[in-house]
């Protein structure tokens, strides 16, 4: 016992350092953030040099870590900064750690990849599941505003007039993405490189072929109008063809939540009529090692349903 009380302190200093730690790196990119804020409005021409070097910079910050996690919480609902969402998955694991070693008699060994790969697999595939969630409210919403945006266009407004509509009609994910590529333009971005923007935080086809079309057609002329309705009438169609397939495909995904409940419901059952029976899976080694590959075999199960069950439309 007094070995899994010492690794328990071991990991719980390691956790604790990690969360003083990411605390202090949060501390430090707003303070260069602030710092790069200040040398741009002190300093408006830029030698070729330090054009060059801040470029460099720039590409080594894309491969940072905590601007991948800035870039995914941009394209999502959240309101969770990057220094929050790692302070809750470190107390995440920290408490896990501690319930599986203190509470379950986990061995601290098989607890530690367990305390860690739970809650950053939970936090991953929550941010995915908002990021689809996002793209399909803006999806579902893009029909309209794009005849808005048409409408504006036929009263012979300019492109930033007619985006300017669409904002203050809009609401959810569409009127968050317009307004930003709406004040880009007026702080003087150009129109090509604002929604070359929205297409990389929105990667749709639907959004690209907005953003090309409506590029092209305004340096180059065309009927943008009719290019709008188009795509706005062939959106709609491809959301009833989506209604359709998820009717379709109701029956697999049924399967698969029913497969997936089956072994912990009646795991349930067995514990509440013999609770004994269950103990060998918690407190021995060779049992805990068991029900872990079985949850890793499960949700694979689960995972190749859900696949086989979704069509691409």
């Amino acid at each position: 016992m007094s070995l899994s009380v010492a690794l328990f302190l071991v990991g719980l200093f390691v956790f604790v350092g990690l969360v003083l730690a990411l605390l202090v790196l949060a501390d430090r990119k707003r303070r260069r953030h602030q710092d790069r804020l200040r040398r741009v409005r002190t300093q408006s021409v830029e030698t070729p040099v330090k054009a060059r070097e801040k470029s460099a910079k720039a590409k080594d910050d894309k491969h940072s870590f905590s601007i991948a996690i800035e870039r995914e919480l941009a394209q999502t609902n959240l309101r969770t900064s990057v220094a929050e969402l790692l302070v809750q998955v470190s107390l995440g694991i920290l408490g896990l750690y501690a319930l599986s070693v203190l509470l379950l008699g986990l061995h601290p060994l098989l607890a530690l990849p367990i305390a860690v790969g739970l809650p950053v697999t939970i936090t991953l595939l929550w941010l995915r599941m908002a990021k689809a969630r996002y793209r399909t409210d803006f999806t579902a919403d893009l029909p309209e505003a794009l005849d808005v945006f048409a409408r504006g266009l036929r009263a012979g407004r300019p492109v930033s007039d007619s985006l300017s509509i669409v904002v203050d009609n809009a609401t959810g994910p569409v009127h968050r993405e317009f307004s930003r590529c709406h004040d880009e333009i007026r702080m003087g971005t150009s129109l090509p490189d604002s929604l070359g923007r929205l297409e990389l935080r929105i990667p749709t086809p639907e959004v690209s072929f907005f953003s090309v079309a409506t590029s092209l057609q305004s340096e180059t002329g065309g009927n943008l109008i009719e290019t709008m309705e188009g795509l706005a009438g062939q959106l709609r169609e491809r959301r009833k063809l989506k209604k359709k397939a998820r009717a379709l495909t109701s029956e697999a995904r049924a399967s698969a939540m029913i497969l997936a409940a089956l072994p912990f419901a009646v795991m349930l059952t067995i514990g509440l009529l013999n609770g004994s029976y269950l103990t060998p899976l918690y407190s021995d080694l060779r049992g805990q090692i068991m029900a872990a590959v079985a949850l890793v075999s499960i949700g694979l199960g689960v995972l190749m349903m859900m696949k086989m069950g979704k069509l691409d439309v």
